[in-house]
């Protein structure tokens, strides 16, 4: 492991910014800020000027919560999933993140709409019904015309306390609730799925009663 004290500053400070992504250790940060280092600057400042531009333009969803980019002269944030026509309006899907939306999008199975909760519940870390904005989904299942809303967060201890909350939440508007099934073994994260898996848990889901 390299000592943090042999480095010049403006290096320390690349590694421990890089270090505070999701998954990247000491040594991935020491191979990435090194071959940001070494590589030509141009491709250094064009790394910078992507993310600057990724915070400028890019944010949630005001419908869903997916991820959108705000276009010229745009002002709300509508994402492509959203603003697509040829969706299936009656089927709605609620996922913990928006890469999520990426990873069932790639099984080829679904063509509805996603509603992306930015998260599950977690008491200890003050997250509930309101840090998750279950409020607006309600409104937006109670005013849409959808017959079917999937409950696709995993199938961990708080996944599936999520998916309960949630079940009980709309179960009063009258739509039919489902949850993914097989494909995912119990304990395991939507995250790290592949594409055949999560086609599998979604073709399996079950109606909950």
């Amino acid at each position: 492991m390299f000592e943090p004290k042999a480095l010049v500053p403006s290096l320390q400070r690349l590694l421990a910014a890089l270090r505070r992504l999701p998954g990247v250790g000491p040594k991935s940060a020491q191979r990435i800020g090194y071959h940001i280092l070494r590589s030509p600057r141009e491709e250094a400042v064009e790394l910078a000027r992507t993310i600057v531009t990724l915070k400028d333009r890019v944010g949630e969803c005001h419908i869903c919560g997916n991820v959108a980019e705000r276009g010229e002269g745009e002002k709300a944030l509508i994402c492509p999933i959203c603003a697509d026509p040829q969706r299936d309006q009656a089927r709605l899907m609620i996922v913990e993140e928006p890469y999520n939306v990426e990873a069932f999008s790639k099984t080829g199975v679904y063509g509805g709409l996603y509603h992306v909760l930015g998260g599950l519940f977690d008491p200890l870390a003050g997250i509930g019904a309101v840090e998750l904005g279950l409020d607006s989904l309600a409104r937006r299942v109670a005013e849409g015309s959808f017959r079917e809303v999937i409950l696709a967060t995993s199938p961990t201890t708080a996944g599936e306390a999520t998916a309960s909350y949630l079940h009980e939440l709309l179960k009063p508007y009258g739509v039919t609730l489902t949850r993914i099934a097989v494909g995912l073994a119990p304990g395991a994260d939507v995250d790290y799925a592949d594409e055949v898996s999560l086609r599998l848990a979604l073709e399996g889901r079950r109606e909950m009663a």
